[in-house]
């Protein structure tokens, strides 16, 4: 038994070591793509910058760009703020129905109990009758 349980404990350390390999990676993975795509975008915005300089003039340029960037800005709150609701939300449902559950176990649980203890009386008593048989069997010396 201690030689599977030995076996079992490699395997499960091979895992996570597998699995702390595989984190870092995608983490790195991540790490240059948001680099790369910070970078796109900082210059897609200065290109559209120069265009709307080259339209309007520097200052309608300027004033352009910033109101374009103060809309994407707020886009992106409104965004956070109903995806964190949204959360919340979810978050709550999912307490509420791990509550009901634990309440329906717990109900269920306690109905088959009491419908089970007049049915496992009798083998409660003989399992107890033979304990107590076993520790109270006479020796050789009490004869």
């Amino acid at each position: 038994m201690l030689a599977g349980l030995h076996i079992l404990a490699r395997a499960v350390g091979t895992d996570i070591a597998r699995l702390r390999q595989r984190m870092a990676t995608t983490a790195i993975c991540y790490a240059i793509a948001v680099v790369a795509f910070a970078a796109a975008f900082g210059l897609g915005v200065a290109a559209a910058v120069i265009i709307l300089v080259e339209i309007y003039g520097a200052a309608g340029g300027l004033v352009s760009a910033a109101v374009i960037l103060l809309l994407a800005g707020v886009a992106a709150l409104a965004v956070n703020a109903v995806l964190r609701v949204r959360q919340q939300r979810l978050k709550q449902r999912a307490t509420a129905l791990r509550t009901a559950a634990i309440a329906q176990t717990a109900t269920t649980g306690a109905a088959r109990a009491r419908e089970a203890t007049p049915a496992l009386l009798p083998v409660a008593a003989i399992l107890a009758f033979a304990f107590a048989s076993s520790l109270l069997k006479p020796t050789d010396r009490d004869r």
